[in-house]
């Protein structure tokens, strides 16, 4: 995993193609120049005369042509270019267009792709358990009866929180300090082990429900607004000018994101590498956790990611690929731990409460005259300075509360 070559390893806040929209493009030609000089070697031929169209190289005038496949192990030892002209918009070809995802058959016919289809010799399953509400610790377990069940190799408990001293990524976040793991054979013994654990739990901080956080978010959309995050034009003389003004606000409470595979991780932890495979969103920062964490380089940590059953921002926060890797560690051998959909529903990082009011100023005929924004939110920003539809609107206002 080059962090030098390839920077921003962060798929998340749907910015994938925005953020890496210049660095893709000039990839994808750079490529396409290199097959081009390849192609124009082989044939002999002047590299300005070769052009590419549906994954080929053609040579009008000898009429050759070649599939980038049979171009690709040549182009790899070329010299990298280091200044490459990027195709004009209106010559995309591709851009635009509705194409087929190149893993479609394998996803409809359910072939293995997710982390949840990893098989290794001599692995074995982990899950885990963790209290059943935020602000909760674990006081006791008894693992007897569970230790003593068909297929379970250990009942034990550990922790994922980093040395004193450690400066945490922002993704590794984990609400709960003390966690209990169960491993065994198969998935079905150590769900069954799991439910025979005999926990008591303790409230350390005060637990909060949706009617509390109610409270907060109407309390938080009324206070005096602090300098706007954002404003274009005159947004006070348009609603002044104003036909009609039409205001609405939106909620929502605090989600679990409830992607359709649930969180999984393979890790196999020896004395001189980690290896860690499944779906994760921010596998830079999640290297820099494990590492952190074990005390070890990064170099040492390896991170192949699988295709992702589903993202939704819950796989930003990798806290479950530190779970795994010390869980392997505990136990000395290749594990895959799996969430159960409670466990899913239960443990995540949710998606913020919101509480936004959006007022829009209309004219006589109902064209649309100015917007103005203003939100709060749990955990989360609910107004964002240059989210649509800032930028499409002449007169726009964005507010915040003030803290």
């Amino acid at each position: 995993m080059d962090t030098q070559k390839y920077k921003r390893q962060v798929a998340g806040g749907s910015q994938s193609i925005r953020q890496g929209w210049d660095s893709l493009r000039m990839a994808g030609a750079t490529a396409r120049k290199m097959l081009v000089e390849a192609a124009a070697q082989q044939w002999n031929v002047p590299a300005s005369e070769c052009t590419t169209n549906q994954g080929k190289v053609e040579h009008a005038k000898s009429g050759q042509s070649l599939g980038y496949g049979a171009l690709a192990s040549a182009a790899a030892v070329l010299t990298v270019p280091t200044e490459v002209e990027l195709k004009e918009i209106k010559d995309f070809k591709i851009i635009g267009q509705r194409i087929k995802n190149v893993d479609i058959n394998e996803i409809v016919t359910g072939k293995p792709l997710y982390g949840l289809d990893i098989q290794r010799e001599g692995m074995l399953i982990a899950m885990i358990v963790h209290p059943p509400a935020f602000g909760m610790k674990l006081k006791s377990v008894d693992a007897t009866k569970a230790k003593a069940m068909p297929g379970i190799k250990d009942v034990f408990e550990f922790s994922v929180t980093p040395p004193e001293g450690t400066e945490r990524e922002w993704s590794e976040v984990n609400a709960f300090e003390t966690l209990v793991a169960v491993v065994g054979n198969s998935t079905w013994e150590v769900k069954k082990a799991k439910e025979a654990l005999v926990i008591a739990w303790e409230t350390v901080t005060p637990l909060e429900n949706s009617a509390d956080h109610e409270a907060i978010l109407s309390e938080l959309n009324q206070k005096k607004q602090d300098t706007p995050i954002r404003k274009d034009g005159n947004p006070e003389q348009a609603f002044k000018n104003a036909a009609r003004i039409v205001e609405r606000t939106y909620d929502a409470p605090f989600l679990a994101h409830n992607p359709m595979e649930t969180n999984e991780l393979f890790a196999h932890v020896t004395n001189d590498h980690i290896e860690l495979i499944g779906p994760i969103q921010t596998p830079e920062s999640a290297r820099k956790s494990v590492a952190n964490l074990f005390g070890i380089s990064e170099d040492k940590i390896s991170i192949m990611m699988t295709r992702m059953g589903g993202g939704f921002g819950r796989r930003l926060y990798g806290h479950f690929v530190a779970e795994a890797a010390m869980i392997s560690k505990k136990v000395g051998a290749p594990i895959k731990m799996v969430y159960t959909r409670e466990d899913d529903m239960t443990q995540g990082t949710y998606r913020p409460a919101y509480k936004v009011t959006y007022r829009a100023a209309l004219d006589k005929d109902n064209n649309l005259l100015a917007i103005h924004l203003r939100g709060a939110g749990i955990n989360g920003k609910a107004i964002m300075e240059n989210r649509f539809p800032a930028g499409a609107v002449d007169n726009y206002l964005a507010e915040k509360p003030r803290a």
